[in-house]
Formats: structure tokens, C-alpha cells, sequence
């Protein structure tokens, strides 16, 4: 055999290697980490990359490889997943595996068959496969630091894109390197890739390699390697010039000119003529051979080949060898098949072919996996390969049953390639003769698995309009059940748009087309479509009846998993109507149902609203407990960035409640790794502006707050709206700016006639009626005239309409009472209001509102001269607020103990020490750049300190660099030895 055109010398890069090494040590170090790798085709990438695998497994690490595959304009969906899990298995035992897939094991059986799924696997675990994929990498990574290579990200289908940002933005403590590499003259300015690189440079985890052309001087060192000797001048002329650095171009001139194919030095620079030569020189049958090779990708199993080949044995290893020996086909690293040196090279030779022959190749393959599946290399491939061969050979009518089952294979795991097969299928439909009874399905079913894909996919928008296609083909003349259901897909798409009046028109509009008689599964999907849509609008009277309905109508019609849907929905509805015990006996039966039943995104909502019911009955630790159940189960079935987050959300609203302040802002840090977005983001994000603005970081909450209804502008649910206007009117209040509160409030208020929770309402009312208060106090006091008192008369009188039906409603309901005898004109001052606002909120074992109401109860009793008790209560007030960390209201306790002269502990309490000079104030820093140094200064990378003060890492960056520049060091060590130097300084920053 001849020695291959290939140097056996690792030429150049060298700069670029040591990069991939210190990487790999950051690894080691227990640091994910990701670089991309981009260049040219054939300027050296994965030589690059497995040079740094072989450094990799010489260190310890494991190294996984996958590559993404060319079928079409989008690639083969996950098959660079495919190929890694591929080796995993090869290279592990069976429980080894098991141990590392886990809970993935489900759905990445439909990626990889031969894992064999496990029976009985929820199938909606597949709708949640990266954050499964993470947990697997997790797992495998702490068995062995990690090294994860997928190569021609330019062809990856869009799953795998996905997948890969969301390891690329989660993966941050594991033990990982994850390498991709692109061919970078192929991103074009609409390619899917091209945002992704750009958000991907601004990520401080992420490094981009981008590959030149080698100089004069390693083209000469590779050609060298490669001859095993130095070339001549001239021959060294002649290789730069046609190859122009490109190194697997230098190997191929090189070939060229050792086999004296022709004159080398009259050879056409054209990149296609120079990968065409070798070729060409070739034997009949092994040219033959490559171009039937071309038109299966880059790779194609043996057994494969020779099917559509359709050579004698003989003759076809024989060609095989030739081909092997000349180094234009190579032996797959499975030893299966074979695969091109190089992408260039079949591209080549695949361009070469004329229509009629390229057709007549596609056709042959086809055929022989149509007769025999097991030809492939993976029997999931099947589908969309016989997709991708029937339309390159232009046969429409074969092709359109082909896309139908390529889009039903994908379906489980990828969404967005579904959804991509479908619409071809739709783009085809009209040009192939009879295509309802050559599927056996018709254009409608076809619209409708579209608009399901896209849903499922993400694109809410585009499911609506595929939806309404579907409806308008169907005309008023169809099925109407067909048609109800086609309506309650146009309604789900509505909700989730926020657009809750619009859906439930819809709904019941569906309703009114069914007959009453004889029930069946529309029915019973309508009514708990409908009733989840009134308990989310707030219209609870409403949302408990159809839910009762949809109960009995899904039991008749055996439709189970809408059985278990309605009962949460129903136990909801019976929380908010007073109904405690019924509410959280129906919510157990719906979700045990649901457990049984394997529906788990109904469990995880189960889990969901049980923890939110006994959060809102003032059960706060059985509230955790729930939502943390929940939390398992979403880990475990991959839907940590879903359901999760809310779950999260509720763990810590229940904490924050009980006054577990330092432990909430932990949870949600931790709950933020994962990535969550939209509402799901939001709901964590209401709860971190609450706990910033309760401990007195008003610009802090503003800013999270304003975050935060950026995400919910077109929702109308209550559950946001409601606490972040409160939020950001406090934080108003806090700045001084009592008028801007003010109109903060009553612009959350719902407009007259408009439901509204006493849960949600009763906080901003009585936030509102404080704040009305404190302005007309303030406007005696400083005998102005004082704002009119409408707005709190009014605020009074919705409060009144409220019926409260839980601890913290009766808390709020009494403070709203006790609030009034604050006002100037309410007589003389009484103490009664505030015993028993206090009485309610222990009852409602909420620290903070106990702490506020205590506080007013003291004020009260140093107006009536009751100053022992008065100290008692600014005492207790006192305690609980700074042990909250509650500044502002410790602040204005304080400020009443000064101002009455009360003794909060048994020391009397004594002038203040005159404050130390503050070293810092020299450099200028602002309050936010000294929380940034506080982290920097402990060592925070900028994205934990992006993390902890919930802000963007490009955001931390540019605090950075201002602090480096007031500071007037170099770098973060400079700026943190400084910091160290200044004895005592305290530079206040969150979560250390």
C-alpha cells in the first residue's frame, strides 16, 4: 500500500493547539468550557481537533466525536449525537450506559435504536431532550472529565442547534470541553449558524479559532512530511501556487504531482479540476464506485454500497482497494463502510454527475433501503434518507409518502425537522397526482400535523397560521368534530399568546358545534382547554363548572389524560372560591391520576398547583415540600427550564414568605442556570425584584421588575402583573417618588368589571392606600396642600368588594383597616386596628408584614403613651425586620425608636461612632460598580457575577472595565489586590 498523502507531522497551529490545551487544563479543573473552531473547508480543523483529542485521552479525559450529516438543505436530525452515543456504547458496558443515560435513555432510543428503549417511557420525556442530554453529559462527566467534539456544525438540522446552545449556556460547572467546528466560507448572511457564532463570541465560557492558510514555510514542512524529503523549489512553486496554503489541497497537488498524473504544472487552478484529476485516473470501475459513493454523503456503509452498485464481489473490493490505496475513499472508524477523505472531495465528484446519472444514483438508494432498512447504519436514518433520495431524484410522487414518514420518525425527538419534512410535503402536495389516496391521509391531517410540529417546536405564531390553513380547507362543510378539534388547537395557540378572551370565544364556539349526543374525545378536550383558559383569565365561578363538566366527559369518553387535566384545573378553581380542603383533595386525585397514567407534564402541574394552594392557605413549608416533588420530577423527565422554573418560583416565593431570604436568592441563582425564558423566566424573576426591593435595593428591583414585564406585556395574568407593579411602586416609594407609585398602582389595578383575585389585589391595594397615606401626612406636615383623597377612597372601596379566603388575605385586609386610622383626619390615634392586623399576620407566620404591622402598633401606642408595650413592639418589630436584612423597614423603626426615645435592647443606646474614612471613595464607584469589585474581588468569574446580581454577562463585562479604569489598574488580579490592601474596607456584594 502507498503511503498516504497525508503528513504524518502535525504542521503549524501551534498557537491554536495550546489554546486547546489550556482549555483542556481549565477542564481538568472542573470547568466546562466550549471553543469553536471555524476555517475554510480543508484548512485543517479536525486535524486540528484530533491532535487536541489525542492530548485530551493522553490527560485522562474521555473523548466523544459526532458529525453532523448533509441530507438536503438541513442536516440529519441529531446525528452527531447519534455517532457519539454510538461509540459510548461500543466503549462501556451495558450498565455502564444505563447508569449515564438514565431518564434519556426514552427518547434518545428514537435517536440511536439499538438502545433499546425502556417500555413504558412517557413520550412527552422527548419534548424535553436537552435538558435529558445535559443530565446524561452531567453524569458522564463526573465518572471523567469530558471532550465533546461535533464537526460541520454548517450542516446541523436545527435540533441539534438548539441542543447545542443550551449546553453552551448551562453547562458551566461540569468537568466539559465542548468543540465545534464550521466551515466558515459556507455561513452565509441568512445561514441558522451565523447568530448563533455571534451571540456565542460575546459569551466569556466561549473561544473562537478561526484557521488561515498556511504560509510558504509550513506548506514546505507539510510537503516535506509528506514526500519525506525536501521539495525542490520548483515543485514547492508550483504546489503553493495551485493550493494557496490550503492543506488538504497541499495534499492533493502533491498526490498530483508524485503520480506524474498529466502536466502538473499545466493543471487548471480550479479548485474542482485539481479534486477531480486524481479521480479521474482511476480505473473505470473504481470511478464508477466513487461517483455511485458521492450521491450517499460522505460516508455510506458497505453493504449499502454494494447493493446500489451492483457489482460482482470481486470486482467490487477490488475497485474498493483501488480507491482505499489512492486515498480518495477511507475505512469509517466502525470499519462498516467507507467514507470520503474529505467533504471537498465528494463534493466534487457528487457536482460532476450529470441530472440524468445523479437521478439515477438517488433512485438506486432509494430503492435498496425501501427493500432492505438494515443496509443503513442506523435503521432512524432510513426515513429521512428516503426522504432526501426521492426528491434529489425529482420522483415527487415517491418522495411525498417518504416526507410523511420521515416527519412521523422525527416527531418524538425533533420537532423543527418535522415540521420542516411536513412543509415540503405541503410545497409538493398540489404537483402529485391523487396524493390523498397515495398517503392515505389528506391535505387537511397534513396542515394539522404541521401546525402541531410547530407548536410542539416553538412557533406558536406559525402553528396558528398552519391551524387556520387546515380550517380553511376544511370549509363549513366538514366534519365538525374534525373541525371543534382543529378550533381547540387555534385556542391553545390563543392562550399561550396571552389572548384569553379570543381563546375562549373559540372554544365555546367549538362546543357549539358538537352535538350534545353522543359525547366523545372533542368534547372532552374542549371543556378542559375551556376551563383552564377561565381559571388562568380569573374567572373562577366559570373555570370550577366546566371543569366539573370536563371531569364526567373525559371519564364517559375514557379520555384519561384530560380526566386528570380537569381535576387540577378544578381544584384550582376551588382554592380561589375558599374551598381549602375540596381544593387540595381534587388536585391529589388529579395528579395521582396523572402519575398512573404516565402524563407528566399534568403530574408536574399537579405538583404545581397543590404547592401553590397550600402556599396561598399559609401552609409555607408543605408548599416547598410539594413544589420541591415537583422539581424531582421535572429533573428527572428533562423540563427544568418549563415547568421547572415555576416550580422553582413557587419554592421560593413559600420562602420568602417565611422569611428564608438568603436561602431564596440561592434558589434562584441556582434556578437560572438553567436557562429558562418567557414567563417561565419571568416567574423567577418576580421573586428576585421582591426580595431586592424588601431589602432596600430599589434601583435593583426596578431594573428586574422592568425585566420582568418586558417578558409579560401581552399576558394578562394577574399572578405577574399584579406583584411586579407592586414591586416597582415600592421601589418608587423608596427613591421619594410617592406621585409616580402611586400611578404605578393604579395603572395594575383591573379596570371596573374586570375580575381580580383578592391574592393578587390585596397587596397592591394596600401598598396603594400606605402610600396615599404617607403623602397626605406628608402634605400636613409640611402644611401644603394636600393630594385629593379620592384614590384612596377608592382603593378602600375594591378592597371592601374582596372576599378574603386565605391568612395572607385577612392579613392584608386588616392592615388595610388599620391603615386608615393613619390618616390626619381619623381622630384621635388607636391602637385596636393594629393588635389585630399583628394578630392575623402571626397566625399568617409571614416575618416581614408581622414585622411592618408591629412596627405600626408601636407608633400607634407612643401616640396613645403607651410606651412599655410600644417598646415591646418596636423591639419584636426590630428583630424580625434586621434579621430579614429588610433595610428599610429596620431604617424607619429605628428611626421611630430615635424620634420617641425608645430603648430597643437593655442598653441605652449611645451616640454613634463618627464613621471611618472610606478609602474607596477616591476611585469614584459608583453603588453598583462596588457590589461588581465586592465579587470581582472574591474572585467571581463575569459570569457569576452576571449570575448573582442578575444581570448579562456583557453587562458585568462593562462594569469591569469601567472599576479596572477609576481603579487605574491593569487586570481583575491588579484591581483585587487593591481592594485587600484597604483593611476593613466593605464593599457590599450579593450572594457572598
Amino acid at each position: 500500500m502507498r503511503a498516504m498523502a497525508v503528513s504524518p507531522v502535525f504542521v503549524g497551529r501551534q498557537e491554536e493547539l495550546a489554546t486547546l490545551a489550556s482549555e483542556l487544563s481549565r477542564v481538568r479543573a472542573g470547568r466546562a468550557c466550549f471553543v469553536l473552531v471555524g476555517g475554510e473547508a480543508g484548512i485543517g480543523k479536525t486535524r486540528l481537533v484530533d491532535e487536541a483529542i489525542r492530548l485530551a485521552e493522553t490527560s485522562g479525559l474521555r473523548a466523544l466525536t459526532g458529525r453532523c450529516v448533509e441530507l438536503g438543505p438541513e442536516g440529519l436530525p441529531l446525528a452527531p449525537l447519534a455517532e457519539a452515543l454510538r461509540a459510548l456504547t461500543r466503549s462501556a458496558s451495558p450498565e455502564q450506559v444505563d447508569a449515564w443515560l438514565g431518564p434519556a435513555r426514552g427518547p434518545l432510543a428514537h435517536v440511536l435504536p439499538s438502545l433499546e428503549p425502556i417500555p413504558g417511557t412517557a413520550a412527552d420525556q422527548a419534548a424535553h431532550l436537552p435538558e435529558l442530554v445535559l443530565g446524561m453529559i452531567e453524569r458522564l462527566s463526573a465518572d471523567r472529565p469530558l471532550m465533546l467534539v461535533l464537526e460541520d456544525l454548517q450542516w446541523a438540522d436545527q435540533t441539534t442547534l438548539s441542543l447545542l446552545t443550551y449546553l453552551v449556556r448551562t453547562l458551566r460547572e461540569a468537568p466539559v470541553l465542548m468543540v465545534g467546528t464550521y466551515r466558515s466560507d459556507e455561513i452565509h448572511r441568512r445561514h441558522p449558524l451565523r447568530p448563533l457564532l455571534s451571540g456565542w463570541e460575546r459569551m466569556r465560557e466561549a473561544r473562537r479559532l478561526e484557521l488561515t492558510r498556511f504560509r510558504r514555510d509550513e506548506v514546505a514542512a507539510q510537503v516535506a512530511a509528506i514526500l519525506g524529503r525536501p521539495a525542490d523549489p520548483g515543485t514547492l512553486d508550483l504546489v503553493l501556487d495551485r493550493s494557496e496554503g490550503n492543506a488538504f489541497l497541499v495534499e492533493e497537488m502533491v498526490e498530483v504531482v508524485r503520480d506524474g498524473g498529466g502536466d502538473a504544472a499545466g493543471l487548471s487552478p480550479m479548485l474542482r479540476d485539481l479534486l477531480l484529476i486524481r479521480a479521474e485516473a482511476r480505473s473505470a470501475a473504481a470511478q464508477r464506485l466513487l461517483r455511485a459513493a458521492s450521491a450517499a454523503g460522505r460516508q455510506v456503509p458497505e453493504r449499502l454500497l454494494a447493493a446500489v452498485a451492483g457489482m460482482e464481489p470481486a470486482a467490487l473490493f477490488e475497485a474498493l482497494r483501488e480507491l482505499v490505496e489512492n486515498h480518495l475513499l477511507l475505512v469509517d472508524e466502525g470499519g462498516q463502510g467507507y467514507a470520503f477523505r474529505h467533504a471537498l472531495a465528494r463534493d466534487a465528484v457528487y457536482h460532476d454527475l450529470l441530472p440524468g446519472e445523479r437521478a439515477g444514483w438517488h433512485v438506486a438508494y432509494a430503492r435498496a433501503l425501501s427493500a432492505n432498512p438494515d443496509l443503513a447504519a442506523d435503521q432512524a436514518e432510513v426515513p429521512a434518507a428516503l426522504a432526501h433520495h426521492w426528491l434529489a431524484a425529482l420522483d415527487l410522487p415517491a418522495a411525498l409518502p417518504a416526507l410523511l414518514a420521515a416527519a412521523q420518525a422525527s416527531a418524538m425527538y425533533a420537532p423543527a425537522e418535522q415540521l420542516t419534512h411536513l412543509e415540503r410535503a405541503l410545497e409538493i402536495w398540489p404537483r402529485v397526482p391523487d396524493a390523498a389516496a397515495l398517503t392515505g391521509t389528506d391535505l387537511i391531517e397534513v396542515l394539522t400535523a404541521a401546525g402541531d410540529a410547530a407548536y410542539r417546536a416553538g412557533s406558536v405564531d406559525r402553528s396558528r397560521s398552519l391551524v387556520g390553513q387546515a380550517l380553511a380547507e376544511l370549509g363549513e362543510s366538514g366534519s365538525h368534530s374534525r373541525r371543534a378539534l382543529l378550533m381547540w388547537r387555534s385556542g391553545r395557540t390563543l392562550l399561550d399568546l396571552g389572548q384569553h378572551d379570543e381563546s375562549i370565544s373559540i372554544l365555546r364556539a367549538a362546543l357549539d358545534l358538537l352535538p350534545a349526543e353522543p359525547l366523545e374525545y372533542a368534547h372532552a378536550a374542549l371543556l378542559t382547554a375551556l376551563a383552564a383558559t377561565y381559571l388562568r383569565e380569573g374567572s373562577m365561578d366559570e373555570a370550577a363548572a366546566v371543569a366539573e363538566r370536563a371531569v364526567a366527559v373525559a371519564m364517559a369518553v375514557d379520555a384519561r389524560t384530560e380526566q386528570a387535566e380537569a381535576l387540577v384545573t378544578l381544584g384550582s378553581a376551588q382554592a380561589f372560591l375558599g374551598k381549602a380542603e375540596a381544593a387540595l383533595d381534587t388536585l391529589l386525585e388529579g395528579l395521582r391520576l396523572a402519575e398512573r397514567i404516565g402524563a407528566v407534564e399534568t403530574a408536574m402541574r399537579g405538583w404545581l398547583n397543590s404547592s401553590d394552594v397550600l402556599e396561598m392557605f399559609g401552609h409555607h413549608q408543605k408548599a416547598i415540600d410539594s413544589a420541591n416533588a415537583g422539581l424531582e420530577l421535572a429533573r428527572r423527565t428533562g423540563s427544568v427550564r418549563t415547568y421547572g422554573a415555576y416550580l422553582a418560583g413557587n419554592v421560593i416565593e413559600s420562602m420568602v414568605r417565611l422569611g428564608r431570604w438568603q436561602e431564596a436568592r440561592r434558589a434562584i441563582v441556582q434556578a437560572l442556570r438553567s436557562e429558562p425564558e418567557g414567563l417561565f423566566f419571568a416567574s423567577l424573576l418576580v421573586q428576585a425584584a421582591h426580595i431586592a426591593v424588601l431589602s432596600g435595593q430599589g434601583e435593583e428591583a426596578a431594573r428586574i421588575a422592568a425585566q420582568a414585564r418586558a417578558l409579560v406585556i401581552d399576558s394578562h395574568e394577574l399572578q405577574f402583573l399584579q406583584p411586579l407593579a407592586a414591586d416597582l411602586a415600592e421601589a418608587q416609594r423608596l427613591a421619594g417618588d410617592l406621585d409616580g407609585s402611586m400611578t404605578t398602582i393604579m395603572g395594575a389595578i383591573p379596570r371596573p368589571g374586570h375580575v381580580h383575585l383578592a391574592r393578587f389585589s390585596l397587596p397592591l391595594i394596600w401598598l396603594g392606600i400606605r402610600i396615599g397615606i404617607d403623602r397626605a401626612i406628608l402634605a400636613r406636615d409640611r402644611r401644603a396642600a394636600g393630594p385629593s383623597d379620592e384614590v384612596v377612597e377608592r382603593l378602600v372601596t375594591m378592597a371592601g368588594e374582596l372576599s378574603p379566603i386565605t391568612p395572607a388575605d385577612r392579613g392584608y385586609a386588616l392592615a388595610i383597616t388599620a391603615e386608615q386610622t393613619r390618616l390626619p383626619q381619623a381622630g384621635p390615634p388607636s391602637s385596636q386596628e393594629w393588635r389585630g392586623a399583628v394578630t392575623a399576620w402571626r397566625a399568617a407566620a409571614e416575618p416581614y408584614m408581622l414585622a411592618y404591622c408591629l412596627f405600626r402598633l408601636a407608633e400607634q401606642q407612643c401616640a396613645t403613651g403607651d410606651r412599655g408595650e410600644a417598646v415591646q413592639a418596636a423591639a419584636e418589630a426590630y428583630r424580625l425586620a434586621a434579621g430579614l436584612g429588610a433595610e428599610p423597614l429596620s431604617g424607619e423603626i429605628d428611626a421611630l425608636a430615635r424620634r420617641a426615645r425608645l430603648v430597643l435592647t437593655d442598653k441605652a443606646p449611645e451616640e454613634p461612632a463618627p464613621a471611618p474614612p472610606d478609602p474607596m471613595a477616591q476611585f469614584g464607584l459608583t453603588e453598583r460598580e462596588r457590589e461588581v469589585l465586592g465579587l470581582l474581588a472574591a474572585g467571581r468569574s463575569n459570569a457569576q457575577i452576571a449570575a448573582e446580581l442578575f444581570i448579562s454577562p456583557k453587562t458585568a463585562s462593562v462594569h469591569v472595565s469601567n472599576i479596572l479604569a477609576k481603579l487605574g489598574v491593569t487586570g481583575r488580579v491588579e484591581a483585587a489586590a487593591l481592594v485587600h490592601r484597604l483593611a476593613g474596607v466593605q464593599i457590599p456584594a450579593k450572594g457572598t
